[in-house]
């Protein structure tokens, strides 16, 4: 399952917000988040609260997003960190590759002028025996007709089974003070350790 959701968000302020903050602050993992946390209105921060609310907009959107728990972060990509390599949303600390039930990545800021940092997304299941590729150069060139590349687009929301291996493909140019930020939750049907 893949779907690609433009303007989102109805109130971009939440987007607005998130990326003023991150801009200056970095990338950011959050806490675990329970479903009765997410929703209880009593969140711990103000960009918590800003992702809750994002939360509640997933949940309302699919159905099938509502979990136990959710994992989210932050990642802000420039000049200097200009990509993230190939991989799946899984649960870190189990033994054998456990993916998420749902990953959700929504852009927080305008890319208008940004060549490259796609999320390109594999939509073949990752299996045992699936080859990941250290080097995201090697992943571009061997990337055939069972990847998709979709470009970053302010309040874009990508909706993808986390069994779907992706990754963020360098940026090429980017604006002068400005970065690439994307936050990606992932639902869980059960409480998972957080690794930072």
């Amino acid at each position: 399952m893949l779907k690609i959701i433009d303007n989102f968000i109805k109130n971009t302020d939440t987007l607005d917000e998130l990326y003023k903050f991150f801009h200056y602050s970095g990338s950011w993992q959050f806490d675990f988040l329970s479903h009765k946390y997410v929703y209880n209105n009593k969140q711990n921060s103000t960009a918590e609260e800003l992702v809750c609310q994002i939360i509640k907009a997933l949940c309302a959107y699919d159905l099938g997003f509502n979990s136990k728990g959710y994992e989210a972060w932050i990642n802000v990509l420039d000049k200097d960190i200009n990509h993230l390599n190939h991989h799946v949303d899984c649960n870190e600390f189990a033994e054998e590759m456990e993916p998420a039930k749902k990953t959700a990545v929504i852009y927080l800021g305008s890319g208008d002028s940004m060549e490259g940092g796609e999320l390109a997304i594999n939509l073949t299941e990752v299996k045992k025996d699936y080859c990941f590729y250290d080097n995201i150069y090697d992943l571009e060139k061997y990337m055939d007709n069972s990847w998709l590349k979709i470009p970053y687009k302010y309040n874009r929301l990508i909706l993808f089974d986390s069994n779907y291996p992706h990754a963020i493909l360098p940026i090429k140019h980017l604006e002068s003070g400005s970065s690439r930020i994307s936050l990606t939750v992932c639902s869980w049907d059960k409480k998972i350790k957080v690794k930072r």
